[in-house]
């Protein structure tokens, strides 16, 4: 009994131990945590002080906008935060308004720096082969080479555009500017849009919903040329902005009257902060000192006065040279992953060789940037040719970087897929294509997804494999194809931090900062709005 006895008393006290040290760690966590969170605060506090001028503002300024945005705002966010139904029309407002606003003007500024017929004509000869694919499955039935025949029919396309390029390019440039942006931006929105209505609404209304895209695109243009501003513009946001808000404002109005007062969330917003810089103006109230202006956004790079300085040319650099390097590296290592999960061999010299190649992508993921620019040197410069500091070389070295991440990633996600899913469809007579396709790839996409987000994360704020290949701290125009010179918004950054004149240091530094961070964020919720789309797929599914 005394021996019972004592090992009660022992267990209770091992298991008090236990719990205290899971409360120690929990409360370290936590406090790590707020440590982290309040430094990260502490920062960007700092950045918008330098870049908004928010000192400079007088009292009245704060309780002007307090009274026109904060409160109204406040008061809106209130009444949708008991009434899901109205929060989740709210968030879809958002998205759709300043997301396909962003998009389209980024849809705009990319072509307008490589040529809008270049775009054209490489868009033609890298869609066209992979439909073609497609429609072959959607006829005569998909077989175990649909899938690997789709990236081929890509790259055999794009190929074929470089071979033709000198036949063709006179051609294509006969069309006038906004033409080209009516084919590489309205026709495939109004195709999307088309076939969304279609899904919902039926053939005669996905008819119409096309045909009010391609309206809108026109509307666009004729009203541009009335006013005479840039008709390729105005065509992008007819068709890339105002039609996709009027579908979805459309499309909740009919079908979501519940929650139909969410769609004032972006008028709240924007409504606050034009009457607030309205009344601002009417009474001389004195605002902000801000360095965030649009000659920051719009113009080129000045080293004299620091008012003219512009990052337009580093912007577009730096969202030509991480999308290029996602065209480059996620496919491939999304491909590589698979190979390694679902293909390749777990015995014999193929699955030690698999082997070898999981453990050492694993130690590539953490070798330092540098390295990689090294490798991007001698590899670009010393192996193939490439001039230095060129968009090509940029993106190549970055797709480098990032794809060990991608490829760990999307095993890990490739690996959370339980093996009953797969044997469930092949007991179904699917083959392992159409089991990696219909069943594997939907639920891993969210988790490669996080691997894409990590990877840009990563690579729109390097600076260190730029400057190892030469790339050039300032430039004066964007990059006007693949293998001219290009420049990166953290590069600038660097530069500009050098400068003797303390504004450059402190306000200009600042606010190109912040729209480093933007250009990331936006980036990012693209990929986290995709990957949240299918893990709702894929809870339905279940």
């Amino acid at each position: 009994m005394a021996v019972d006895m004592d090992d009660t008393l022992e267990g209770g006290r091992s298991l008090r131990w236990r719990r205290f040290k899971g409360q120690l760690f929990e409360g370290l966590l936590a406090g790590s945590t707020l440590i982290g969170l309040a430094a990260l605060g502490a920062l960007f506090v700092y950045i918008s002080l330098d870049a908004l001028g928010l000192t400079a503002a007088a009292p009245s300024w704060y309780l002007l906008y307090f009274a026109t945005l904060v409160l109204p705002v406040s008061a809106y966010t209130l009444y949708i935060r008991r009434r899901p139904a109205v929060a989740a029309v709210n968030a879809r407002a958002f998205a759709v308004v300043f997301g396909t606003l962003v998009l389209s003007l980024l849809v705009y500024a990319v072509p307008a720096a490589l040529g809008p017929h270049d775009v054209l004509l490489f868009l033609l000869f890298g869609t066209l082969p992979p439909l073609a694919v497609v429609g072959h499955a959607k006829t005569y039935g998909e077989s175990h080479l649909t899938g690997p025949a789709i990236p081929v029919s890509v790259i055999l396309g794009i190929g074929a555009g470089f071979l033709l390029y000198s036949v063709l390019a006179p051609v294509f440039t006969t069309l006038i500017d906004w033409v080209a942006y009516l084919f590489i931006v309205t026709l495939p929105i109004a195709l999307a849009v088309g076939v969304l209505a279609d899904r919902r609404w039926g053939r005669r209304a996905a008819l119409g919903t096309a045909g009010a895209v391609v309206a809108a695109a026109l509307a666009g243009l004729g009203g541009a040329l009335a006013l005479g501003q840039n008709p390729s513009l105005w065509v992008v946001l007819g068709s890339g902005f105002v039609a996709p808000v009027v579908f979805v404002y459309v499309d909740t109005l009919r079908n979501a009257e519940s929650g139909r007062i969410g769609l004032l969330g972006p008028v709240v917003l924007v409504g606050g902060i034009v009457l607030g810089a309205t009344l601002e103006s009417l009474l001389g109230i004195t605002g902000l000192e801000s360095w965030l202006t649009p000659t920051l956004l719009l113009e080129s790079w000045s080293s004299v006065q620091a008012e003219q300085a512009g990052v337009y040319p580093q912007i577009i650099g730096s969202i030509m040279i991480v999308g290029l390097m996602g065209l480059l590296s996620f496919p491939v290592g999304i491909g590589a992953a698979i190979y390694l999960e679902e293909y390749a061999p777990s015995t014999g010299w193929r699955g030690r060789l698999a082997t070898a190649l999981d453990v050492n992508i694993s130690n590539l993921a953490g070798v330092p940037s540098v390295v990689y620019g090294l490798l991007g040197l001698a590899l670009f410069r010393q192996v193939f040719g490439l001039q230095p500091g060129i968009l090509l070389a940029a993106a190549a070295t970055l797709g480098l970087l990032s794809l060990p991440i991608v490829i760990v990633a999307a095993q890990e996600a490739l690996r959370s897929v339980p093996d009953a899913y797969r044997q469930g469809s092949y007991g179904m007579g699917a083959s392992r294509w159409q089991t990696l396709k219909n069943v594997v790839l939907p639920e891993a996409v969210p988790g490669i997804l996080t691997g894409t987000i990590l990877a840009l994360g990563r690579a729109i704020g390097e600076t260190a494999p730029l400057v190892m290949i030469g790339v050039a701290t300032t430039r004066f125009s964007p990059p006007d194809g693949l293998f001219s010179g290009a420049t990166a918004l953290p590069l600038q950054i660097f530069a500009a931090a050098g400068n003797a004149k303390p504004e450059y240091r402190t306000g200009v530094v600042a606010a190109a900062a912040i729209v480093l961070l933007v250009l990331m964020l936006i980036m990012n919720a693209t990929a986290i709005l995709i990957r949240n789309r299918y893990e709702i797929n894929s809870t339905k599914a279940e």
